[in-house]
């Protein structure tokens, strides 16, 4: 007999749903942080005299990328997010009926992610001129340099030089009707250039920052930081487990990169790799409050780590998404067995 009612929390489809609200959920609330912070920056008068007394191309540059630029970014993702989430729950409740209906709003989501990319090109060149400037350049009192590039140069720069073509070109084939395995093909380059740039290489920079002296940072950097126990799990966890997440991704995905026919995912070894990146997220907030904090850690890890100034922390729910797909592998399997 056909079942009359289907429990949403079993759908594949509600997980990816849930997902897609985190990503709007944290994208609105750094929206409005970022707004407030990009008014709060440009109205404060004790700000601008000091940076006022530099050149006017760093006047310019500096409330570029931090107040005009960065705002405009979550802006961009917050739009694009609506988009996902619209087309994310169409597809949770119609399954595959609605992909000719949200093929243009996933394209939009698409879009608008990559023009949030794009609009971190003002805080590269900032971060590249202040570190190679000679001047005594005015950033949020005077940052050394170095940090600067590690921090936010380097990895910013990655992730505009090889996000937003991804995601253009991912969104043309959508655009454009490519096939099914064309459309698989660039979605798994997308995912996979996001776990190696965005998070891996992004992440490792940071602690990169973090081995620069700071005198503001209380000795809260360097090998001393470093070798707190706790934080270097959080090291180890962050360069060697997110490259093994990344890697693995690469390696259960190649056979749709490469188009091999008959296409086969180990769904099962998917779902461990989505299952451990969102578990990551969770893993680093346990260590933030176990450790007391930024308060107790005034550095630049606890500073990106913390549940309040962490943009990708939405990506903790993962966690449910990956164990869906463990249990669908497990259910499929046993139906054939």
């Amino acid at each position: 007999m056909e079942k009359q009612f289907e429990n949403p929390t079993s759908s594949f489809g509600f997980w990816i749903f849930i997902v897609v609200c985190a990503y709007l959920g944290y994208a609105l609330y750094f929206a409005v942080y970022g707004l407030n912070f990009g008014i709060s920056l440009i109205s404060d008068s004790y700000v601008y005299n000091l940076v006022s007394k530099n050149p006017w191309w760093w006047v310019v540059l500096y409330y570029g990328s931090e107040g005009f630029s960065g705002s405009v970014a979550l802006i961009l993702r917050v739009i694009g997010g609506f988009f996902a989430v619209y087309s994310a729950f169409l597809f949770w409740r119609k399954k595959d009926a609605a992909l000719p209906k949200i093929k243009g709003k996933v394209g939009f989501a698409l879009l608008f992610e990559a023009g949030a990319f794009l609009f971190l090109i003002p805080s590269v060149i900032a971060a590249f001129a202040y570190y190679s400037s000679t001047e005594y350049l005015y950033y949020f009192d005077h940052t050394p340099g170095t940090l600067l590039l590690y921090g936010t140069g380097i990895p910013c720069l990655a992730m505009v030089l090889i996000i937003p073509p991804l995601l253009l070109k991912l969104r043309a084939k959508i655009a454009h009707d490519a096939s099914t395995q064309e459309n698989i093909k660039w979605s798994c380059l997308t995912g996979v250039a996001y776990l190696f740039v965005v998070f891996w290489f992004n992440y490792s920079m940071l602690w990169a920052a973090v081995m620069v002296p700071y005198p503001r940072a209380h000795q809260q950097y360097g090998l001393s930081f470093l070798f707190e126990p706790a934080n270097f799990v959080s090291f180890a966890v962050t360069v060697f487990g997110l490259f093994a997440v990344a890697a693995l991704a690469l390696v259960l995905t190649l056979p749709a990169i490469q188009k091999k026919q008959p296409l086969k995912l180990h769904s099962r070894g998917l779902g461990a790799v989505i299952l451990a990146f969102g578990g990551y997220f969770v893993f680093n907030t346990l260590v933030y409050y176990l450790t007391g904090g930024y308060e107790a850690h005034p550095s630049v890890w606890y500073e990106v780590i913390g549940p309040l100034h962490n943009p990708y922390l939405w990506c903790a729910t993962f966690i449910f998404l990956g164990l869906a797909v463990l249990v669908r592998s497990k259910i499929k399997e046993s139906d054939q067995a």
